[in-house]
């Protein structure tokens, strides 16, 4: 005797197939950026580092200048002309203390991401991804675990989006200011160079 043929179940009582959240296809793609928009923060910190060290040394290039004129070095020379020449090189040291200070907020931000870049529009909440908003709605340990237990995978999503959102455009400003600090740097090495040339020229035409 023959197994009898199982009975097809109805179309009706099939369960359904899960449907994929798209959440789960984003959250890695989101953390990526954010590890990467993090990287490249990281080395604008450290290039501004370095401008801060050559600012420092041209800062020292200009002091050892301007003592050289307060000091009666270049009295040889006709009193307007060493005006002048000071007048250059306090034009040097304010290259040079504008190109620290453009470093300087290349480094952090002088108000919070929220304020800066969200144009008049209130972020959504970033639990976890921003340490700022967390600390402000979870201030006790019982607060923080219930707000992670309640978080959603679209909650989540959200979080990234407006964490990598904020990230680039904090990487975009200090990428800027970074510039402008390197161009003002550069024109504070030019001028140096010109004044320590001309004091050099001056210096030999005034033996002879």
């Amino acid at each position: 005797m023959t197994e009898p043929a199982k009975r097809a179940v109805p179309a009706s009582r099939r369960k359904p197939a899960p449907v994929p959240d798209p959440a789960d296809d984003r959250l890695p793609a989101l953390r990526w950026h954010i590890e990467r928009y993090d990287r490249m923060r990281a080395s604008t910190a450290s290039r501004a580092a370095v401008v801060l060290s050559a600012g420092a040394i041209l800062s020292a290039g200009n002091a050892v200048v301007l003592a050289q004129i307060l000091n009666g070095g270049f009295d040889r020379l006709n009193r307007w002309l060493v005006a002048l020449f000071a007048l250059v090189v306090l034009a040097s040291v304010g290259l040079v203390v504008r190109a620290l200070l453009q470093a300087a907020s290349s480094l952090v931000t002088p108000r919070p991401s929220a304020a800066m870049f969200s144009e008049d529009q209130k972020p959504p909440p970033a639990l976890l991804f921003n340490g700022t908003y967390t600390a402000a709605v979870a201030d006790t340990y019982d607060a923080f675990r219930a707000a992670v237990a309640a978080q959603t995978d679209a909650d989540r999503v959200e979080a990234a989006q407006v964490e990598l959102y904020f990230g680039i455009r904090q990487h975009r400003h200090r990428y800027t200011q970074l510039r402008a600090a390197v161009r003002s740097l550069k024109w504070a090495a030019t001028v140096l160079l010109v004044v320590l040339a001309i004091g050099a020229i001056a210096t030999v035409a005034g033996r002879f």
